[in-house]
């Protein structure tokens, strides 16, 4: 049996100091925002913060007020009285104006930041690059302090527990009231549905964020202690939707499971939840449902899963809360993946 631990101790990451305004999953954080709020939230399972307000505002822009990045970056952040604010409606704005486009990256350079900002703009087109310059030159036209960050992602369910290869991907920390935050708006928009982006990747906790996002520079983790390219490699492929339904921060690190027989998985939850998993093999696109049972004792769940063929499988996990008979239905969502190799 193989078992990919969950629980504390040497080797695994530490939960991160939140930072000033940040509130954790069980205070009442307020879920309004507008353009006077100073107080950072942060998106939970007990609270969806309403930025609409905002939203609304730089969603509708003129586009006399988009024809370059000063009278853009002035418009958004007029009505703003604080850093929060600014940055959201610069986010507000990129995440309903410019599309993901793979054919936007070209080659890969540019003269100069500023020249690639512009570009973004006028085509309203990007790719990671684009999306992290234009959010930084424009914030920072309007006083925000704002780096962007390159380093690795893991978007690859068949590579869970594996490495991840070279740089590929770039994203945004941004300073608030003194402390520094996290955003990919790349993610947000191509993780987004119904034509909203994923707010999860807005202010992204940095414990969730680093699951799927290590930088080059091992400050922008925002950790201390930060973890090192081999600890990253080995995690599995988690989700938005696994700290959205309140997993906990401490989640599984071997995404790479050897087994002879079963492979047991623990998490933390302390909700009521139902979880399932299937598996793929090599070359499949989809996975098909297979036989697992679960234990659950306080908030530690216990997934035993038995892989029917040997080799590598990719294990999908999937989550939902459990409701009672006469709520709506809930479907269930991914939250992880995982490499079982049985011998």
């Amino acid at each position: 049996m193989a078992t990919a631990l969950l629980l504390t101790g040497t080797g695994f990451v530490a939960a991160p100091t939140l930072s000033r305004g940040l509130r954790s999953h069980n205070s009442l954080a307020p879920s309004y925002v507008n353009w006077e709020s100073t107080e950072i939230p942060l998106n939970s399972r007990f609270v969806t913060v309403d930025y609409s307000t905002i939203d609304q505002y730089a969603k509708n822009t003129p586009e006399s007020k988009a024809a370059n990045l000063n009278s853009l970056a002035n418009y958004l952040t007029a009505p703003a009285r604080s850093e929060l604010a600014k940055a959201r409606s610069v986010y507000a704005w990129i995440t309903s104006h410019v599309r993901y486009d793979l054919n936007a990256f070209g080659n890969g350079t540019y003269h100069s930041e500023i020249d690639y900002a512009n570009r973004t703009l006028r085509s309203r087109r990007a790719v990671c690059t684009g999306y992290s310059l234009l959010f930084k030159h424009l914030l920072n036209k309007a006083g925000v302090d704002v780096a962007n960050v390159k380093g690795y992602s893991r978007t690859e369910d068949a590579t869970a527990g594996q490495p991840t290869g070279p740089m590929d991907h770039e994203w945004n920390a941004v300073k608030l009231d003194g402390d520094w935050y996290l955003i990919d708006l790349t993610w947000a928009m191509t993780t987004g549905k119904l034509g909203r982006p994923n707010d999860h990747y807005f202010l992204t906790d940095p414990q969730a964020f680093v699951s799927q996002h290590l930088p080059a520079d091992p400050r922008w983790q925002l950790l201390n202690p930060a973890i090192s390219k081999a600890t990253f490699d080995r995690f599995p492929k988690l989700y938005d939707a696994y700290f959205r339904m309140g997993f906990d921060g401490r989640f599984p690190q071997n995404g790479l499971i050897r087994t002879n027989d079963v492979a047991t998985i623990t998490f933390r939850n302390d909700a009521d939840l139902k979880i399932v998993c299937s598996a793929a093999r090599p070359g499949q696109n989809t996975g098909q449902t297979i036989p697992s049972s679960l234990q659950r004792k306080g908030d530690i769940y216990t997934l035993s899963v038995r892989v029917p063929q040997r080799g590598p499988t990719t294990l999908y996990v999937f989550a939902k809360p459990k409701t009672s008979a006469n709520a709506p239905y809930r479907q269930y969502e991914a939250i992880g993946s995982f490499t079982v190799v049985k011998g």
